[in-house]
């Protein structure tokens, strides 16, 4: 008889993810036309903003909320979105 391997210890959001992820909305309309080009596809397309860090899995509910004030800041801007973003 085989045993299951032990189930992972789930781990509690940092308690200073939803300050951080505040502040990071914030800066965003003070970057750089590159940088904020460059975040937003960045925020679409890394791994690490999907769920479980799986490269095919959804956005997690942090990224989209990055993408979407990354995407409309760049919308104010005039800037188009790079073609290979799904956004």
């Amino acid at each position: 008889m085989t045993s299951s391997p032990p189930e992972r210890p789930r781990v509690a959001p940092r308690l200073n993810a939803e300050a951080e992820l505040l502040h990071l909305l914030e800066e965003i309309p003070t970057w750089p036309d590159a940088m904020l080009v460059h975040m937003h596809k960045r925020f679409v397309s890394s791994r690490l903003f999907r769920v479980h860090h799986d490269p095919n899995g959804p956005l997690t509910k942090r990224a989209e909320r990055l993408r979407d004030a990354a995407l409309a800041e760049m919308r104010v801007r005039g800037l188009q979105a790079p073609p290979d973003t799904d956004a």
